[in-house]
C-alpha cells in the first residue's frame, strides 16, 4: 500500500504568489471562497495570531476576499522547502553539515513545541511543510490551514492531514490526531533528514530508528517521539533538552573539561545584567515557559586557577640593564602582540553569554527573541564552531522588526 503525503483537504487547493506587500516580499495564497468555509478561515487566522515565533511563518496581514477569492498574505522564505534538503540533493542548495542540520532540527522543535505550548495541533506536517531559509538555515513551519486548537480532548475542526506521517494511531479507524501525532511525524522527518532516505510508514518504530541512524545523536530522542503506543510516547517538552543538546544549542550543565576559556578578564568584560544567581533574571536566563529561552542560568566563575591564562604580552618599557645604564629594552613579537589581542577579543565576543565557554572542538548555537502584544519583535541567533581550539566559523544575526 502507497502512503502519499498528499493532503485529504479541500481547504488547501488555492495557489501561492509571490508577490509585494506592503514593500516586502510576501507568499500570497488565494483560495477559491467556495473551497474554504468561513468558519475554517477565522480559525487559521487566530493560530497566527496566537503562535508568533521565528520558526513558524507569519501572516502579514489581514486576509481579503477579492474576485471570489480569499487573498492571504504570508511570510515569504527565501530559502526551500526541506523534501528538496532531504530528497534532491541535487537541486538544494543546503549543505546538511553536522552545523547545519543541528540548525534545521533544533528550529523546527522549537516551531513544534510553540505550537503545542498555544494548545495548537499541526495535524499535516511533511518535509513539504517546512521551510528552510537559505544563508540561516532557519527552519520554518508553514501551511497552518488545517491546524486547529485541541485542549481537554476538544477539537477546534475534524482530522485531516496526509497518510505517509500519519501516527499508527491515526491510520487506525477513528484514529485522534493530536499533539502526541504531531510528534510521531516530527520524529519520522527527523530520522530522513539524518538518514536521507525515505522511511516506509508502518515500518517506522524505535527499533527500526535504531537499525537507521545507528547510534547518531538524535537516536535516542526520536526513538522516543515514534512510539507506536500514544500513551507511551514523549511529548515536544520531553524531548526537547535531548533535541538541543544533540544539535549542541544546549550544553550540560556542569563545567566540561577541554572547554575554552577567553582570558582572566572574561568575568569582568561579561554582560553587566544581574545574575540569576542573584535571584534577578538575566536576559537568556531560562524562563518558566520552556519556549521561550535556549540558554540555561550561567554557572558560577571557575576559579582562576583552572582557567587557562592567556600568555602575558607586557609592551617595552625603560629598565636598568645590568651594566647599570638606563636604555629602553628592544621592542620584540609587536606582530604576535597584535595578533594576540585580536584573538582575546574574538574570544571575549565569541563566548559572551556562553555559560560555559567554548568547547575545543564542537558547535554552540544561542538564540534568543522577544514578543510584544504577541509578536516577535526581535530574534537573535549565535553560532560559534571550534576546532582544534580554534574559532572556524562565528555568526550573530539579529533580527529587529
Amino acid at each position: 500500500m502507497a502512503y502519499s503525503t498528499g493532503t485529504i483537504a479541500a481547504g488547501c487547493f488555492g495557489k501561492v504568489y509571490k508577490e509585494k506587500y506592503n514593500d516586502t516580499w510576501a507568499a500570497v495564497k488565494r483560495v477559491p471562497q467556495h473551497l474554504i468555509d468561513r468558519k475554517d478561515l477565522e480559525r487559521e487566522c487566530e493560530v497566527y495570531r496566537k503562535c508568533s515565533h521565528p520558526n513558524i511563518v507569519k501572516l502579514l496581514g489581514n486576509i481579503t476576499l477579492k474576485s471570489s477569492k480569499w487573498i492571504i498574505p504570508m511570510e515569504f522564505i527565501f530559502g526551500e522547502d526541506l523534501e528538496t534538503t532531504i530528497f534532491s540533493a541535487s537541486k538544494s542548495k543546503i549543505q546538511l553539515t553536522t552545523a547545519n542540520r543541528g540548525t534545521i532540527i533544533t528550529g523546527m522543535c522549537e516551531g513544534l513545541l510553540h505550537l503545542h505550548s498555544k494548545d495548537v495541533v499541526h495535524q499535516d506536517l511533511k518535509p513539504d511543510n517546512i521551510m528552510v531559509e537559505h544563508g540561516t538555515n532557519r527552519a520554518v513551519i508553514i501551511d497552518l490551514g488545517l491546524a486547529k486548537f485541541f485542549r481537554g480532548g476538544l477539537n477546534s475542526a475534524i482530522n485531516r492531514g496526509n497518510d505517509a506521517y500519519s501516527a499508527p494511531e491515526v491510520l487506525r479507524m477513528g484514529g485522534q490526531r493530536d499533539q502526541r501525532s504531531d510528534v510521531w511525524a516530527m520524529g519520522k522527518i527527523i530520522a530522513e533528514l539524518c538518514a536521507r532516505i525515505r522511511l516506509y510508514t508502518p515500518s517506522v518504530s524505535p527499533e527500526k530508528i535504531k537499525e537507521t541512524l545507528r547510534g547518531q545523536p538524535y537516536c535516542q530522542a526520536v526513538c522516543r517521539m515514534v512510539e507506536s503506543d500514544p500513551a507511551r510516547r514523549a511529548s515536544m517538552l520531553g524531548v526537547m533538552s535531548d533535541i538541543r543538546r544533540a544539535g549542541g544549542g544546549i550544553l550540560d550543565a556542569r563545567p566540561l573539561a577541554g572547554h575554552l576559556q577567553p582570558p582572566a578578564a572574561r568575568h569582568e568584560l561579561r554582560n553587566r545584567s544581574p545574575s540569576p544567581l542573584n535571584g534577578t533574571p538575566s536576559r537568556f536566563q531560562r524562563s518558566e515557559s520552556p519556549r521561550r529561552w535556549d540558554r540555561a542560568p550561567s554557572p558560577k566563575p571557575e576559579p582562576a586557577a583552572l582557567r587557562p591564562q592567556a600568555p602575558v604580552q607586557r609592551s617595552p618599557s625603560p629598565r636598568l640593564r645590568e651594566d647599570g645604564n638606563r636604555n629602553p629594552a628592544p621592542v620584540t613579537n609587536t606582530a604576535g602582540l597584535g595578533q594576540d589581542f585580536m584573538r582575546m577579543m574574538l574570544y571575549r565576543e565569541a563566548a559572551k553569554d556562553v555559560p560555559h565557554g567554548l568547547p575545543t572542538t564542537g558547535v554552540v548555537r544561542v538564540r534568543r527573541f522577544e514578543e510584544k502584544d504577541g509578536k516577535v519583535e526581535i530574534f537573535e541567533q549565535k553560532e560559534v564552531v571550534t576546532e582544534g581550539g580554534k574559532i572556524i566559523k562565528y555568526n550573530d544575526i539579529r533580527i529587529n522588526k
